[in-house]
């Protein structure tokens, strides 16, 4: 039998380097392809869009509207409606910018039919592949009742856009909780926070906005666009308390006045027992809030940090508010509140973050405020970036903002001892990190009910999906380099014998 020789006879010892070449190049194309999806298309422009009414009939569809990626137009749309979204190009996806919570309502798509909207996301992407095993080029959307829509876009299949907000329901429990008065705060005075510990640090931070925004169209849209650039992947509680202009403060009055007149409008009970609810609900494990005298004496941020300090004790208490009993009880372990004098600690917002290419995390709440377009007029502008008349008037770092300065915090209450250093979480271990307790035996009597909740196992699901997500993209990565580098030597391999090859060729 013939083998594959040089032109003297003898067997080419390339044949197996050349083998491995082609074994290492498929394994590296394999992982790349993994690695690195396609990118999902958006067809949204290509769609087709058409409206049904409860019997069937055709209704008029300003389409343009829904398709021009601007959640400041939108389209009414009637309870019991059926808007279907066509294309010639199959689409794995669909994002749907609601312009109010819509409740409930059903999508059908590839013969069958699913409940959505049941975490009342204003912003709502739907995997439909994940939901009926293929693409479609078809999908109907049924309104449950009068609501009005801003914006639908359509993906194929691949790696979703960064803009396209995947949000996880509210957390089970948290690491972190920023009781942030309006939207916009959790940028402004709490710059750095969310970057730093939700996107950097991954731990679960979940954001509870004391007052809504929902009379004005563009603001809760702002809050939104604004916690998902800064990282924040667990979607926020937004309180029922509305964003009363009367809670302002008055020209001559004390945070005292000022904070009288706002509980007569929000209710000293009711807003106490909602920082109870949220305490028991999410069982954080820090919490920060507002300046007690409400950075510069606004009445609701004033109220906010006051309600919450009363809430501290009965969020403990079994007999106090019963009405969010089912949550059990909690005692916070560590809060602090903002620019508080006791226990102060600094913190520091300038340092590089990685999760965010280098950017700091003052830099990154910058960007998350200027999602909120409506507000840029304000003097929060000035007095987050600056003038911006020169130079020497633009505010680059979180440390030279030094009225109301979002670095200075005081821990207020501790359980866990005095801080060692100025971190939120210092003396803290992450709910993902905690070692549970094994299982107890079958129990011989019945036990009594415990007073408190106890600590359930975590499941935070930002820092879950952010874990998994990462951790598969560097497994690839580390296979594409081993690829690379077997490529590489089996081409030195093949050198050196070629080389030696011919040394034998001129010495004979």
């Amino acid at each position: 039998m013939k083998t594959l020789t040089d032109h003297d006879g003898r067997n080419d010892r390339r044949l197996p380097a050349v083998l491995l070449l082609f074994a290492v190049l498929s394994l590296f194309i394999g992982a790349g392809t993994e690695a690195f999806p396609t990118a999902a298309e958006d067809i949204s422009a290509d769609c087709t869009l058409s409206l049904s009414g409860k019997g069937g009939e055709d209704k008029a569809l300003d389409s343009g509207r829904l398709l021009d990626a601007d959640y400041t137009t939108y389209v009414s749309l009637s309870g019991e409606d059926q808007l279907k979204i066509s294309s010639e190009k199959a689409f794995a996806s669909i994002y749907i910018i609601w312009n109010k919570i819509p409740g409930e309502w059903t999508l059908s798509a590839a013969g069958t039919s699913h409940t959505l909207g049941q975490y009342g996301y204003l912003h709502e992407f739907v995997d439909l592949h994940e939901r009926t095993g293929t693409v479609v080029n078809e999908a109907t959307v049924s309104i449950p009742k009068d609501i009005t829509v801003c914006d639908i876009y359509a993906f194929t299949e691949g790696s979703l856009p960064d803009w396209v907000q995947v949000w996880q329901p509210p957390c089970q429990q948290a690491d972190l909780m920023l009781f942030s008065t309006h939207s916009d705060d959790e940028q402004l005075f709490f710059a750095g926070i969310l970057p730093y510990y939700a996107g950097e640090i991954g731990a679960a931070v979940q954001v509870v906005y004391l007052t809504n925004h929902w009379d004005v169209q563009n603001r809760p849209h702002e809050q939104i666009n604004g916690l998902w650039t800064v990282g924040v992947r667990n979607y926020p509680i937004v309180g029922p308390f509305p964003d009363d202009a009367d809670t302002l403060s008055r020209e001559g009055e004390t945070p005292e006045e000022t904070l009288q007149r706002t509980l007569e409008i929000f209710g000293e009970d009711a807003l106490i027992a909602f920082q109870v609810e949220m305490i028991r609900r999410f069982k954080p494990q820090v919490i920060v809030g507002h300046d007690i005298n409400g950075e510069y004496q606004h009445g609701a941020h004033i109220a906010n940090t006051y309600s919450l300090q009363k809430a501290l004790e009965p969020a403990a208490d079994p007999q106090a508010y019963p009405d969010s009993a089912q949550y059990g009880t909690w005692s916070v372990p560590k809060t602090y509140i903002h620019l508080w004098e006791e226990n102060k600690i600094v913190m520091n917002w300038d340092e590089p973050l990685s999760r965010f290419g280098g950017k700091t995390a003052f830099e990154v709440s910058k960007e998350g405020y200027a999602c909120h377009r409506s507000q840029q007029w304000t003097w929060f502008t000035r007095w987050l970036t600056g003038t911006g008349d020169g130079e020497a008037d633009t505010i680059t770092k979180a440390s030279e903002i030094t009225r109301y300065s979002p670095c200075e915090y005081g821990l207020y209450r501790t359980t866990v001892g005095p801080d060692t250093k100025a971190d939120f979480l210092d003396h803290i271990t992450l709910y993902r990190d905690q070692v549970q307790d094994p299982p107890l035996e079958e129990p011989t009597a019945e036990p009594e009910m415990p007073t408190t909740a106890p600590t359930a196992v975590p499941s935070p699901q930002q820092t879950a999906e952010r874990t998994e997500s990462e951790q598969k993209p560097e497994i690839r990565t580390i296979l594409i380099y081993c690829a690379m580098a077997a490529c590489v030597l089996c081409i030195v391999i093949m050198a050196l014998l070629s080389a030696h090859s011919q040394k034998k060729k001129r010495s004979r």
